[in-house]
């Protein structure tokens, strides 16, 4: 699943995949500067959560 996932984000170009030449072969994943661009979303996403979970909590 993780690696479906993993995928998902690289063809949406949101992560990048590096191979690199270990034994065992590693792979490095890295998030993309246009995947850094929704990081000011999800920023205000969880400020609205937080507020929203003290005003049902009130």
């Amino acid at each position: 699943m993780l690696s479906k996932e993993l995928h998902d984000l690289e063809i949406n170009l949101l992560v990048s995949r590096t191979v690199l030449d270990t034994r065992p072969i590693t792979v490095k994943y890295a998030i993309t500067e246009y995947g850094s661009s929704v990081l000011p979303v999800t920023e205000s996403l969880v400020i609205w959560g937080l507020n929203h979970r003290e005003k049902i909590k009130a």
